[in-house]
């Protein structure tokens, strides 16, 4: 819980209950000094809004005491449909209307991968979208139908328990992308909305990359959209996370082999071609945002913890006082 937590968190419940951070009630820290403090909102209240979306800057948590709630939806429907590249458009159409400015209900989350698969396309990348519904699949079935309507040529299903939601979703700590036998590095932009033309320049982007360094093969372009209502039911300036009004979160997730090092630079390029691409398609004039928890270590502090001059003047302050020598400087830190 503790390491996004302290990012901010993003979670399949966040529609209900916020951020894994909106609901921290308080934390023992040790600090740079190697003493230990209690943090909360009665003890070290400016550290504790720090804490909340800049955590990893402050010091080690050694215990924490959160909310906790009632299951709303003890049985999750997943529903996965497989798009070849012809369809993106209509896709990206159908995804904006269902998340259009939040409205994403509260017991959806969705996920749109491109990704390769060499047994429905050998030469491009295909198009994976999956809905995680908090419900029954006859109550997502309306939900499902504008999707089922573009005409995906592979659907699957399967209802779990909530306790299995992280493996039915690919991401338990048996799955590939928890195993350590390979390099990663993601881009990530928060965004209002997804860009047709932007997001096909993006598969091309994407699909280039793969066709001219096969090596990046295991490598994926993720789309998420979270439900909205419980993170923007939190005053966005009680806590030091920045990024409330992004709607969603697109991201280059570059993979190469762990004896390439040297793909590391060219992931880099792509990377920042494909974080220019999304911005580029967003709500003009909205500025840059990255969320901490995916960052590559390029980003501007702006990028990760707001672009608000308040904002960062608190945070450094903080950090004055708290870890004034950088002993917490491993991960984006603030500067």
């Amino acid at each position: 819980m503790m390491g996004p937590g302290l990012g901010g968190g993003f979670g399949r419940y966040q529609g209900y209950f916020g951020l894994v951070l909106d609901n921290i009630l308080e934390m023992d820290v040790v600090i740079a000094d190697g003493s230990k403090i209690t943090v909360s909102a009665s003890s070290h209240p400016e550290l504790f809004w720090g804490m909340r979306g800049a955590g990893h800057n402050f010091g080690i948590v050694t215990r924490f005491q959160q909310k906790i709630f009632d299951n709303p939806n003890s049985k999750w429907f997943f529903a996965t449909l497989v798009f070849r590249a012809d369809k993106l458009e209509a896709l990206i159409e159908v995804l904006n209307v269902f998340g259009a400015n939040g409205t994403q209900p509260k017991e959806a989350t969705t996920y749109t991968l491109f990704a390769v698969n060499p047994e429905i396309s050998p030469s491009e990348p295909v198009i994976i979208f999956t809905l995680e519904y908090g419900g029954s699949a006859s109550s997502a079935a309306p939900i499902l139908a504008p999707f089922y309507a573009i005409d995906p040529v592979i659907t699957t299903n399967t209802t779990v328990p909530y306790t299995e939601a992280a493996h039915a979703a690919g991401a338990g700590l048996e799955d590939p992308p928890c195993q350590p036998l390979s390099s990663w590095k993601l881009f990530p932009v928060g965004l209002q909305t997804f860009n047709i033309r932007t997001t096909r320049a993006l598969y091309e982007l994407f699909s280039t990359m793969i066709a001219e360094n096969p090596a990046f093969n295991n490598s994926i372009v993720q789309l998420e959209g979270y439900p909205q209502q419980g993170v923007r039911a939190v005053d966005p300036d009680s806590t030091a996370y920045a990024h409330r009004d992004d709607i969603l979160l697109a991201s280059l997730g570059a993979v190469w082999p762990p004896n390439r090092p040297e793909l590391e630079n060219i992931a880099v390029q792509y990377g920042h071609q494909a974080r220019t691409l999304l911005h580029a398609g967003d709500t003009p004039g909205r500025p840059l945002n990255t969320y901490v928890n995916y960052a590559s270590s390029d980003e501007t502090p702006e990028m990760l913890y707001g672009h608000e001059p308040w904002r960062l003047k608190r945070l450094r302050a903080l950090k004055r006082k708290y870890d004034p020598n950088g002993r917490f400087n491993f991960y984006n830190p603030i500067i």
